[in-house]
């Protein structure tokens, strides 16, 4: 990775920096001058106060050291450079999102264009299955209605019988 000292710091090296800064100043205030007082007891107040200020000095010195040592593991691993291009994939990404919704909306779409293909073939099928039991029941009534046309031919047969025996009798006579 390149490393490059004229892009401005992300965001994301700012927290990471803050956040160390603010890890290692609990250093500076672990150790409050009561419990100097009370570790070293025994001591003057003058000495205790003496040793207070070497331990303030020390802290002040070490947290100086690992401050610059961050700085310095960071400069050599190229922390902000990664920090930097992790930012920017993270934008790439949540803009991605706009054409990975393009894609979801067109699989969307297919899913929608077959779910619409399905039903019509379903509906043709219904459609068919109704214009075939139609033709069954049209079948039906004519078959129902030529079986009404019986009784016509029920009554002509009646009448030829009433004739015949009109005839017989007429003949009979």
């Amino acid at each position: 990775m390149a490393h490059h000292t004229n892009l401005p710091m992300s965001s994301r090296h700012l927290n990471l920096k803050k956040s160390f800064k603010l890890g290692i100043r609990s250093l500076l205030t672990a150790f409050s001058k009561e419990d100097v007082h009370k570790a070293f007891s025994t001591f003057t107040d003058a000495e205790r106060d003496s040793l207070y200020c070497i331990f303030i000095q020390v802290i002040k010195s070490l947290h100086e050291n690992i401050e610059e040592e961050f700085e310095s593991i960071c400069h050599e691993t190229e922390v902000g450079t990664a920090l930097n291009m992790v930012e920017h994939l993270v934008e790439e990404h949540n803009l991605d999102i706009l054409s990975s919704d393009k894609t979801n909306i067109e699989d969307i779409r297919e899913k929608i264009t077959k779910a619409k293909k399905d039903e019509i073939q379903h509906l043709t099928s219904l459609l068919l299955w109704a214009e075939e039991q139609n033709d069954n029941m049209k079948a039906r009534i004519k078959s129902l209605k030529e079986r009404r046309n019986f009784p016509v031919t029920a009554d002509a047969v009646e009448k030829l019988r009433s004739w015949n025996e009109n005839y017989e009798r007429y003949n009979s006579n």
